[in-house]
Order: structure tokens, then sequence, then C-alpha cells
């Protein structure tokens, strides 16, 4: 998507993007240890993990077996990097990060994955884009010289991408003394793009491997319907979606026809229609979504998440250029962007990679389903107790908590409680909640040494993102509650988070449950405006989206004399079994 966004942006200015894409030969496997460690040393790596590496790298073995048969251990004096090892990924990025680090902007860029390697320049015409190939020519090879590396020459392509004949350029370039002439389309990370962005070749073979898996599909008999409507979501509908938010706008009409076909098929292998029905018909009796929804429902989610993107990413930058209205070579987000333009994505809370550094230490959880819960509630004793709710109703969000604190043994204990309107239920939920108010919690205990703290909440999902963060939405909480958690331990203190189910009525779970409550009337407002959260936005933006299904009027007559309800639910309920009980057909 990168890649097309400059591409349009340059159309935009009047100008052709030239692109040229190299093939590393045997990546992983030719990746020489020296260089590695030396381009390792020199971003700043620290020293042990740098032998660490080398270890890693070093001394490795192989066998081949055949027919049962084992050879002896063999050593490898230039093992590259393991390939089914997931530091492997990591340690090439290193490797190649002199070839590939770049500024992405309006005259050029760069991306990489693994071995394919694609850069490009921007210019008013082919011609005068040629210096610019070449200095990247020039570059790459200097970079594999240097590292040992070797490109492909028979997989190395050059493209003009502009849609005026009279810019583009035929004249070939000169690599390793072998002449590479530029293609009218090119093969980037699976996609196949040819100059215009028209994609039809694409769109081509993703309907022939599309169409052999449901031609698959319909081979395997037996199937119940509920079973090969799950195969179908599986094996057929990935491999025809792929990168489908790039390519989806010029899948229209006439193009859209060998999508229908595949959709035919499949719904033929579902519940056995017709071959000639027409395709909504069948995919409403098979009750699968069509092509066109689950283009939509990609793009949506797409969407969402480049606003949730840091803003050092050079996605995220662009999302306010395809908002702008462009007479001319409009970007094909804009359809997305002006049908979503009533949800305000860029309150959307910002989502890192990651939330912890790996070594960073987790904190103590503890999930009871129901036979240790009561030991572990006996336990907490001296303990500081703090337990955190949070209540939807009322189109708010409302959080609240209880902390106990014990005084002495023969003195009472210290009881606080909190309260507050985290926001709309159009912006945040439940989950946002639960941590919201963990966090409000940590941060607002008293000043405390050489204590226990146990944090009893009943979001068992809260609860496991706590011990184990992720990139998911909330992680802006899941930071908070870390941060005062070390704080706390800098002074010797001991947290543990609880889960505790709403069913074990525990005492001070439902004080907590009645302060969240009591901030979620309805004369509720908002202390504060955060942030919205990633997964209630999506929610909204797909039901806005998702309008009412019905069949064309002009299709399909017999059937609505049939099934007046088709397209609807009851077809799927029709083909599963409930409850234990056989299908209805």
């Amino acid at each position: 998507m990168l890649l097309q966004e400059q591409i349009y942006a340059a159309w935009r200015g009047r100008w052709i993007l030239s692109l040229v894409s190299f093939d590393v030969k045997g990546a992983y496997n030719g990746v020489c240890k020296e260089r590695l460690i030396q381009r390792l040393r020199a971003r700043g790596i620290p020293e042990n993990l740098l032998r660490w590496i080398e270890a890693f790298c070093s001394d490795r073995t192989a066998t081949i077996q055949a027919n049962r048969q084992t050879s002896e251990k063999r050593e490898l004096p230039q093992a590259g990097l393991p390939q089914g090892s997931p530091l492997s990924p990591i340690l090439f990025l290193f490797f190649n990060a002199d070839l590939v680090q770049q500024r992405i902007d309006c005259y050029g860029g760069a991306i990489a994955f693994v071995d394919d390697f694609t850069a490009w320049v921007t210019g008013p015409t082919a011609e005068s884009n040629r210096d610019g190939i070449r200095k990247i020519i020039r570059k790459a090879l200097d970079w594999e010289r240097r590292s040992g590396a070797t490109f492909e020459t028979e997989k190395t392509a050059i493209i003009h991408f502009t849609r005026k004949e009279y810019k583009s350029d035929a004249e070939p370039f000169a690599i390793r003394g072998q002449l590479v002439r530029p293609k009218t389309q090119v093969k980037v990370l699976g996609m196949i793009m040819d100059a215009g962005l028209k994609y039809k070749e694409h769109i081509a073979r993703a309907a022939a491997k599309g169409l052999n898996a449901a031609m698959e599909l319909q081979r395997v008999r037996g199937l119940t319907p509920r079973t090969a409507r799950q195969l179908f979501a599986a094996t057929v509908a990935p491999v025809v979606d792929y990168a489908s938010n790039v390519w989806m706008h010029a899948c229209r009409y006439r193009r859209a026809s060998p999508i229908n076909r595949v959709q035919r098929i499949g719904a033929n292998a579902i519940v056995g229609t017709f071959l000639t029905a027409a395709t909504s018909v069948a995919e409403a009796e098979a009750h699968i979504a069509s092509a066109h929804e689950r283009f939509w429902r990609r793009a949506i989610k797409m969407w969402t998440d480049l606003h949730t993107l840091p803003t050092t990413n050079p996605l995220r930058s662009s999302t306010s250029r395809i908002r702008k209205f462009r007479r001319y070579n409009r970007s094909p987000f804009y359809e997305v962007a002006v049908a979503l333009n009533e949800i305000p994505m860029e309150e959307l809370e910002t989502i890192n990679p990651f939330t912890l550094a790996p070594w960073v230490e987790r904190v103590q959880t503890i999930v009871d389903d129901g036979d240790s819960l009561g030991a572990t509630q006996a336990d907490l004793g001296w303990a500081v107790r703090a337990a955190v709710s949070s209540s939807a109703r009322n189109g708010v969000v409302g959080v609240g908590g209880v902390i106990e604190i014990p005084a002495s043994v023969r003195g009472g204990s210290k009881l606080e409680r909190y309260s507050f309107t985290l926001g709309r239920r159009t912006e945040q939920n439940p989950f946002s909640g639960q941590l919201a108010a963990m966090a409000y919690a940590l941060r607002h205990l008293p000043e405390l040494e050489y204590r226990s703290v146990a944090l009893l909440a009943s979001n068992k999902a809260a609860v496991l993102i706590v011990r184990n963060p992720r990139q998911q939405s909330g992680q802006e909480y899941v930071k908070c509650i870390y941060d005062s958690i070390n704080v706390l331990r800098v002074k010797g203190n001991v947290v543990a988070v609880i889960w505790t189910p709403t069913s074990a009525e525990h005492r001070l779970l439902k004080m907590a449950k009645k302060e969240a409550r009591s901030a979620s009337q309805d004369d509720a407002v908002p202390a504060r405006k955060f942030p919205r959260m990633r997964s209630t936005t999506l929610n909204i933006a797909r039901s806005s989206q998702r309008a009412s299904k019905r069949l064309p009027d002009n299709v399909g007559k017999f059937s609505k004399k049939v099934d007046a309800a088709l397209p609807g639910k009851h077809t799927r309920l029709l083909t599963m079994a409930c409850h234990g009980e056989k299908p209805a057909c």
C-alpha cells in the first residue's frame, strides 16, 4: 500500500515513479557471520549480545535423510542464519539495514522484506529517472560486494509506473554486464503490479488460484455444510483476498467475473447449488460473505489500523493525503475514507509494535478457575487490597475501585473509594475500563514500603493482557500499570494481579462494581478526553458499512418466491447442528 500511495502521489504531481526490484539469492544461507557481527556492533548492540549471536551462528551441523537413511553429521563452514528461528528475520534486518534504510519522501524510497529489496525514484519522465535508478543499482552492487551476498540478475526487474506512453522509456540498464530491460509489470511481495496499476494480471491469477482451491474443496465428499463453510473461509477466501486492500478498487464490473465464479463454486461445495445459479443467490444459500463484503471488511480494518500507527510510520502520515479531495489520480483508499468520514479516526489510540521490552520483568498474575481461589484469597492477609471494576450502560463506560489498607492488628483497615466516567460507549469498552481502573488504583496508592499489594479484577482478559502485554488495544493503560508497578518495586513492594470471577461474590469487588455503576448513570459526563479504543472503533466502522442484505431486484425471482426471507441467518441455521441435534437439512 505504501508503494501504491507513492505512485499516486507522483502522478498527482504529473511525475512518474521508476522502480527497481532485487532478489537476494539464498538470503539466510548467504549471511556472513563476520559481516553481521560487524554491523551489529556499529549499531550499538551490547557485546554480551554479540557474543551470544556469534555463538548462535557458529558450529552448526547438518544431516541428510532420504528413504529412512540418515547421513552422518557434517559441519557447515558457512551456515548463515537458520531458517526456522524467530531470531533470523531480526538479524537479517540488521544485515541489510545499510541497503534499505533511507528516507521515504516524494523523491524516492525503499522497502524490503527478507530477500526482496525494492527501491524507487520519481521524476517528470523515465529518462530523468535514469540517473536515480543507476545510483540505486550502484549502491546495491556495492552492498553486495561488501556483504558477500548475491543478487539474482534474472529476477532483477525495472518498471516505470505511468499511464502515459510518451513518459515511459524502454532503454535497458546494464547490471554486471547483463542488460535488464524495463518491464510492463513486476511482482512486489507477491503482488503483480502493472505500469498503469490496473491489476488485470493479478486479479486473473488470484481468481485462478482461488478457483483451484474451490475445486479441491468441491472434490471432498461427505463434508457437512458447516465444515465445508469453515474450509472455504480457511482455504479459498485467503487465497483470493491476498493484498485485496491494494487492488479491490480495480475489481469491478467485468473484472469481478472470475472472482464471482470462485464464489459460485465455493457455494456449490457447501450446499450443492446449481452452477448456473446467480452468484448472489448461491452466496445467500451457502451463507458466505460476498467477495465485495470481504474486501470492504479488510479495507475498514486496515484503515482503522493505519490511524493507530506511530506518527513516525510513513503510512500514518499518508492518511491525511488520502482524505484530501483530488480531481484526478485520487487514492484508491479515498472511497474508504469518505465512507468512514463520520468516525473521528484521528482520536484513536497509538499502538506500538511492542508494549514492554522483552527483558522487563512481568507482574505476577493469578488466574484461578475454582479450587485454589479460596486459598489465594486467604493468603492475602496483610496485603494491601485493591478491587477494580467497570460498567457499560446508558451509553457511557464508568470505572470504579476500592482500596483497602490494613492499619494494625487491633485497629481497623482504611478504605478508599474512587470512580470516574471514562468515556462514551462509542469510544471505550468494559475491557479498557478495567485497565484504566487498574492503572488509576496503582497510581493513587499511598506511600508504601515492603508491603504486598493485591489487585483484584473480574475481567479475565484484562488480567491476561497485563501478564503478557501484546500489540493490541489498551496498550497505553498497560504501560501506565507497569510504570506504577516499577515505582512500587523500587520501595520493596510486591504486586500481584488476581482474577476473581463475579460468581465469587467478593466483598471488595461488589463495592468496586457499585462505584463503577455510579459513574455510568444517565447524567454522567467524562471528566477528560481519553483516546478512542481501536477495537470499539473498528466494530462501529464495520457496523456502519453493514447494510441490510438483500438480493438485487432482477436476480433470484424464483428463489424469492420459495424463500421470501432470503438472504438471512436462517440459511446458516438450516445447515448447522444445534445443541447436539442433527441439522435441519
